[in-house]
């Protein structure tokens, strides 16, 4: 479920359930659903009586995500990942939660990380080329994460929006390249 909200904010190809929200006017608070705040609270009971319970960490860290409290959403997602350290999903999503909390390096990292557990991840493979294009400003590298994804997930639902993302990719890193005679 909280995959897919890198995605929505950068150049997705509609690869998400959600709805793309508009963000509140500038110096606005985002509020949060207060049906998430009463979720997180019965979500914390089960937590006090069974702390190693994965799902109720996993679904936590889940509605943190979705309320974009990062933070919180990174201790949980970690103490999940301490019980089930393969689990892609819970780590592609703790990446998004780094990036968006300005540290896009440990999200590379974990992605790195969650690509190295199933090749055939795709949203990991998605994201990273978000991030390295985006954040690090390293195209190339968004472009063969990119590549990466298409070539380990052959059936790939975006397939034909990406080769196009990619070609349009190139051509932004090709015009920037100084051009000697």
């Amino acid at each position: 479920m909280a995959l897919c909200v890198l995605a929505l904010f950068l150049v997705s190809p509609a690869a998400c359930r959600r709805k793309q929200e508009t963000p509140p006017p500038p110096g606005e608070a985002e509020t949060i659903n207060l049906n998430a705040i009463s979720q997180i609270e019965n979500y914390k009971e089960i937590l006090r009586k069974d702390p190693n319970n994965l799902q109720a960490l996993i679904n936590i860290a889940n509605l943190y995500f979705d309320t974009r409290q990062d933070l919180p959403a990174i201790e949980h997602y970690r103490k999940a990942l301490a019980l089930d350290p393969r689990n892609v999903n819970v780590r592609t999503d703790m990446a998004v939660c780094f990036r968006r909390s300005g540290n896009p390096d440990r999200a590379v990292e974990e992605l790195k990380k969650a690509i190295s557990i199933d090749p055939r991840h795709a949203q990991s493979r998605y994201n990273l080329g978000i991030i390295l294009i985006h954040d690090k400003g390293d195209i190339e590298g968004g472009i063969r994460a990119w590549e990466a994804l298409l070539e380990n997930v052959p059936n790939y639902q975006y397939r034909d929006s990406l080769k196009g993302e990619i070609e349009r990719m190139r051509g932004m890193s090709g015009s920037a390249k100084p051009k000697y005679k």
